[in-house]
């Protein structure tokens, strides 16, 4: 068991015990082959959230600011999280991304780009993951996250003990980019076909 495995282990045992965690759509996840976790952002417990439970390695792009604190920062690493500016295009990172992509691996993007303070009403995702969808050839998975946004609040400095949910829904295909459309705007409608499914999410048993 790498470390990566490990740590995910004892997060799972954290999150079941301090949050009884709860996930659905478990089968959506592929058994191999890339994909993209598209999630909606509500708190910092997100990334940790969405990605333990999948049962593969997967890899997050995480701001950069956050590495700057050393045992944070660590863990990071050890969960194949890589650092992003979020205050400009960053080329590298499009480039890491499909390197990753490109083996056949997982990647987590929170679309909305940053915390959104409000759980019920998402922001406009961002075009990169259209783009990042279509160059790669990778299916997205559209994930809803609930009750991290209580246990751990936009700006909050403790943890409460809430229930956590994730559910995962059914994957896009990137075929769904329209080859006659502009560019940038087959990219923002496919991100935005995705936010709508990762709404949906909302309101299905």
């Amino acid at each position: 068991m790498n470390t990566y495995s490990c740590i995910c282990f004892l997060l799972r045992i954290l999150f079941r015990v301090l949050f009884h965690a709860h996930t659905e759509g478990m089968e959506n996840i592929p058994r191999e082959g890339a994909f993209i976790i598209a999630a909606n952002h509500i708190s910092f417990l997100d990334a940790i959230a969405v990605g333990i439970f999948v049962p593969r390695d997967i890899h997050y792009i995480a701001k950069k600011s956050l590495f700057k604190i050393p045992l944070f920062a660590w863990i990071l690493k050890a969960c194949n999280a890589f650092p992003v500016r979020r205050d400009r295009p960053n080329l590298h990172t499009m480039k890491k991304a499909l390197a990753i992509l490109e083996t056949g691996k997982g990647l987590v993007i929170f679309p909305e780009g940053t915390r959104n303070p409000s759980a019920k009403l998402l922001r406009r995702g961002n075009p990169g993951l259209g783009m990042l969808a279509s160059l790669s050839k990778s299916i997205v998975i559209p994930a809803l996250i609930t009750g991290t946004d209580k246990a751990l609040p936009v700006g909050a400095k403790w943890i409460k003990l809430e229930k956590i949910r994730i559910r995962y829904g059914k994957p896009l295909l990137p075929d769904k980019i329209a080859a006659n459309e502009d560019k940038r705007v087959s990219y923002q409608n496919f991100t935005d076909e995705v936010m709508k499914r990762i709404e949906d999410l909302s309101t299905q048993c």
